[in-house]
């Protein structure tokens, strides 16, 4: 069999496709694909079947490793795990008996803080014999997963898990995946598609502009699942006006500060921090960036009695009125 090793400098790239939050038919197939196509050397590539791509593949992924220990623990976690999260799917459990040595590959990539999240706690499972929704709560590690959060867009994702840490709900050790779904109008093609092989219950955010999104979402919510509609109006409404003038005096700390009266209860908040960044010539508001800084103000000053006092209050108690608890 003609073949090129796969470099080391590509095992982050392969681990980190081979486990993220989707069925193992999805992920596991586009891995396999992925290493027929660029280290798989005959020409008859293209007329291989299952069977034989899962072969190829798992030769090739094997023998680019250095010789250690072949574990199969992690290969029947990801069993347990798929059936935990998806609907049954002969052919994920088909791509699940693949014999990738994941365990070595897992060792002998470089730890680090930039490692996707999926692979820190791979590392970690690795590395300890502890139970692994105990060493999930110890380390902060996210998976294994209990709930989705489905929300509009970045902001939200950015911004959620440091406000609902305040709250005593630590996402990380919960379980708690936030998934962005790129906007208002893609929420409910995201949770039509995910609901047909996802277990998980979900809980979906909107702003209160989304009513049509709502009533689209209504009537395939499972009793599992929550859907909340921000009564303030959009996502960046519920934060005061106290806290979004002090982070953002602490952000432009050498240019004009600005004061609460700059703040118009008749517009929107974005409106508003839009208007603010052009007044005092702070640049372009941009969303993501701000709510990237505005969580670490958070983090930085613990904002929960002004916070507590806000809708956050009602969204958190929400989510964890769900009957699905956080625990394994």
């Amino acid at each position: 069999m003609k073949y090129k090793k796969i470099p080391k400098d590509y095992f982050t790239t392969i681990l980190d496709r081979l486990t993220r939050f989707e069925p193992a038919y999805i992920r596991y197939s586009r891995v396999i694909n992925d290493i027929i196509n660029k280290f798989y050397l005959e020409n008859h590539k293209n007329n291989l079947d299952i069977n034989e791509k899962i072969n190829i593949s798992c030769q090739i992924f094997n023998n680019s490793l250095q010789s250690g220990t072949d574990s199969n623990y992690l290969n029947e976690l990801f069993i347990n795990l798929e059936d935990k999260y998806f609907m049954k799917n002969e052919l994920s459990y088909q791509y699940l008996s693949t014999r990738f040595n994941i365990n070595q590959m897992i060792n002998e990539i470089e730890y680090n803080n930039k490692l996707p999240q999926n692979l820190i706690w791979l590392k970690s499972i690795v590395d300890s014999k502890e139970d692994i929704f105990k060493l999930r709560e110890k380390k902060s590690l996210l998976y294994p997963i209990e709930k989705i959060i489905l929300c509009e867009g970045q902001t939200e994702e950015l911004l959620l898990e440091t406000v609902c840490k305040l709250f005593d709900l630590d996402f990380k050790k919960s379980g708690i995946k936030v998934i962005s779904a790129g906007g208002k109008n893609q929420v409910a093609r995201k949770f039509y598609q995910m609901i047909e092989y996802t277990k998980l219950p979900f809980f979906v955010l909107l702003d209160k502009d989304a009513i049509k999104i709502h009533d689209i979402i209504k009537p395939k919510l499972r009793p599992i699942d929550s859907l909340y509609i921000i009564n303030s109006g959009e996502f960046e409404d519920l934060f005061p006006n106290e806290i979004l003038l002090n982070a953002i005096n602490s952000i432009h700390t050498n240019d004009f500060q600005c004061i609460l009266n700059d703040f118009d209860c008749d517009v929107s908040m974005v409106n508003n921090l839009e208007n603010i960044y052009k007044k005092y010539g702070f640049g372009d508001f941009k969303k993501a960036e701000f709510a990237r800084l505005l969580a670490k103000y958070i983090e930085k000053n613990n904002c929960y009695d002004t916070l507590h006092k806000s809708e956050f209050y009602n969204i958190v108690k929400t989510m964890n009125s769900n009957s699905i608890s956080f625990t394994s």
